[in-house]
């Protein structure tokens, strides 16, 4: 009995290895032919709905169309829920892809090893992202939609030559709004214009921060901030009502509810670093020596009906 129960035992043993020796190979071959993306959105408004329009398309009419499978995550500005679905992406697919930076801090903290592309992140650097833009050093890479401050700036003022005080609104929570915010005010107050800052911490707040703004302002400054972005109808409408510009942000936002803007299309961005994520499959290249790219063009948009709304001929601005 003793010799026959060894035996079981070791031929149990025997069936087991055999089993994963026959499974292993089937495995590999799966996750060759599929390649499975997450995605996770910080929150759903135009400019990162665009970025992902852009990345979706790109991918699904490439080399790879038949091989990606994409899934798509959006956290509705919720933190708690970045956690959560992040946790849930890294575990389940083989390339994650974060839009805006919320989105891919979260990544980045639950995920060292596979590769993260990032879209409509400010400053890769400032938030922890990256070494560097030429050398990432770590499994993220990307583009970077750092706004053209000094053009934006000077688009405003060779507009609105008479504006003394100009008004900002971001999430102070936001990086990648603190930095942009910050680069704005020097631009502005080394040519002479003062500054007025609101800031929120939710979308809650933005209806009495705005309207109090407003009162004190000639024009509005927009930086690229996902809470002020999502509600932008709202913003748009309060400046609208007080009669005065609104410049900056991005192309969907103006043409939203914005006056003006020079910017990179965000569609683009996605197309971007989709193709970025193109060469990484095909040349077998890693995030880490890959540089995280900078729009290559920028374009004027502007709302006519916004600039009827507060009387400003459209054809004006240049």
């Amino acid at each position: 009995m003793k010799t026959n129960n060894n035996f079981s035992r070791f031929s149990l043993v025997v069936l087991v290895l055999l089993s994963f020796i026959t499974v292993l190979p089937l495995q590999r071959v799966t996750a060759e032919d599929t390649i499975k993306i997450g995605v996770l959105q910080t929150v759903e408004h135009e400019a990162l709905d665009a970025v992902l329009k852009g990345f979706e398309e790109t991918l699904n009419n490439s080399e790879l169309a038949d091989r990606v499978e994409i899934n798509v995550q959006n956290a509705s500005g919720d933190m708690a829920n970045l956690q959560s679905m992040s946790e849930k992406l890294a575990r389940e697919n083989d390339l994650l892809f974060a839009i805006a930076t919320p989105a891919a801090q979260a990544l980045a903290t639950v995920e060292s090893t596979k590769p993260i592309f990032i879209a409509a992140v400010t400053d890769p650097v400032e938030a922890g992202l990256a070494e560097s833009l030429e050398k990432p050093g770590r499994n993220v890479t990307g583009t970077t939609d750092m706004a053209p401050i000094a053009e934006q700036v000077a688009l405003l003022l060779n507009n609105f030559p008479d504006v003394k005080t100009v008004g900002m609104i971001f999430n102070s929570s936001e990086i990648n709004s603190v930095v942009l915010t910050d680069k704005a005010t020097e631009e502005f107050e080394a040519k002479g214009v003062k500054v007025e800052v609101g800031t929120v911490t939710s979308t809650n707040d933005i209806a009495q921060v705005m309207g109090s703004l407003v009162e004190k302002v000639d024009a509005m400054f927009m930086v690229t901030d996902n809470t002020i972005d999502s509600s932008i109808s709202l913003v748009g409408d309060l400046a609208k009502q007080a009669g005065i510009p609104t410049i900056g942000s991005s192309d969907s936002v103006v043409q939203k509810n914005g006056l003006a803007t020079l910017s990179n299309s965000y569609e683009d961005y996605g197309i971007q670093t989709a193709n970025m994520l193109i060469k990484l499959v095909s040349e077998d290249l890693k995030p880490a020596d890959m540089p995280i790219e900078t729009a290559d063009k920028l374009q004027l948009i502007v709302n006519e009906e916004f600039a009827q709304a507060i009387g400003v001929d459209p054809d004006s601005i240049k």
